[in-house]
């Protein structure tokens, strides 16, 4: 799918973001996302015990856990994704 959007990007002279190759990515996740899930969570007066979240580009996962690891040391990341769309779990190597 990512050779795809980059052969169509080139032919139209579209801008291709390369989410899955940029730290761009997960970093916007640690600065936005990690602090609005640790806020809310603090704002309802509750502790954060598992975090889980589903996998596409890995940004979410790796920038917002990041950011929650680091302010609830205690909290476990979980990662989930569908059986029908795996790919963690699916064995085969992806290259991105």
């Amino acid at each position: 799918m990512v050779e795809k959007a980059a052969e169509l990007a080139d032919k139209h002279g579209w801008f291709l973001a390369h989410q899955f190759e940029t730290e761009s990515n997960w970093k916007f996740h640690e600065a936005t996302t990690g602090p609005e899930i640790c806020n809310d969570i603090k704002a309802a007066g509750e502790k954060l015990d598992y975090w889980v979240t589903g996998y596409g580009t890995g940004g979410t996962y790796h920038g917002a856990g990041k950011y929650i690891k680091a302010k609830s040391p205690k909290t476990k990341i979980v990662l989930a994704e569908p059986g029908a769309a795996a790919l963690i779990d699916s064995g085969i190597k992806t290259e991105r």
